[in-house]
């Protein structure tokens, strides 16, 4: 795998993390503990960012590294998440909603659209269309089965609707739908440091066979507040505690 060389690689967030507790880089943290850290703060934090999400959208810097945008197509009402544990695009959590595109000037869909590789390409070809992006509201079931069947405020292409249906499945009316695009998180890798000891009872980071961390420099903050706090309470340090606190109070992180 790659050498993560921002801010927030295990390599460097380690170091962060044990100097100002005046430690060497020995066994007062071993790798799988601090890596074990990094595992549990990246789920929680990729969570929390997910859910601040679309109401703060700067939270998409941060997640940066993680998101994904696919064009999905749908088939007998549903479309399915990325859902390939094989390549870099496995989905984890939805970013806002879904959304599909509609020209106003015309009933139904737009017509062909060429292949979409980013957010702002999508917007130029929808624009150029004469397309209007209409977001998808995702319902609980129990709605969605009332508003397909009501006689007044049934789903439309100005206003569609969808539910989670299950193994990673979206139904969505109208059904004649044909794509949907979507902007995701990916899954985040399970971290590993792996280390060569040395004569000092020191150890060596073995880059070439650990999996390091998918952040970029803008998620240090975030990741070295909740593991500084980790490691205060592993560590019993009263002194470390009360410093973790200070930065968190004063609002330095």
């Amino acid at each position: 795998m790659a050498i993560n060389n921002s801010k927030c690689s295990l390599q460097n967030l380690l170091t962060a993390l044990l100097g100002p507790a005046n430690q060497d880089q020995n066994q007062s943290l071993p790798p799988w503990v601090f890596t074990s850290m990094v595992n549990t703060v990246t789920g929680l934090l990729i969570s929390a960012l997910v859910k601040a999400y679309p109401e703060n959208p700067q939270v998409v810097d941060v997640l940066d590294n993680f998101v994904r945008f696919k064009i999905l197509p749908v088939q007998d009402g549903y479309f399915q998440l990325p859902n390939n544990t094989n390549d870099d695009s496995d989905y984890r959590d939805i970013l806002g909603t879904p959304y599909i595109f509609i020209n106003t000037t015309r009933d139904g869909e737009c017509g062909k659209i060429p292949k979409i590789i980013t957010p702002d390409q999508f917007r130029t070809a929808t624009l150029k269309g004469g397309c209007q992006t209409i977001s998808i509201s995702i319902l609980p079931e129990s709605e969605f089965s009332y508003r397909t069947s009501s006689t007044y405020n049934y789903p439309t292409y100005e206003e569609p609707i969808g539910f989670f249906a299950g193994q990673k499945k979206v139904k969505i009316c109208p059904y004649d739908l044909s794509k949907v695009a979507l902007l995701y998180v990916k899954n985040e890798l399970i971290y590993r440091m792996n280390y060569i000891p040395q004569p000092d009872d020191t150890y060596l980071v073995d880059q070439v066979n650990s999996i390091d961390t998918e952040w970029g420099n803008n998620a240090f903050p975030y990741l070295f507040k909740a593991l500084t706090s980790l490691y205060a309470a592993y560590a019993s340090d009263p002194d470390f505690s009360n410093w973790s606190r200070i930065l968190v109070k004063e609002g330095i992180l």
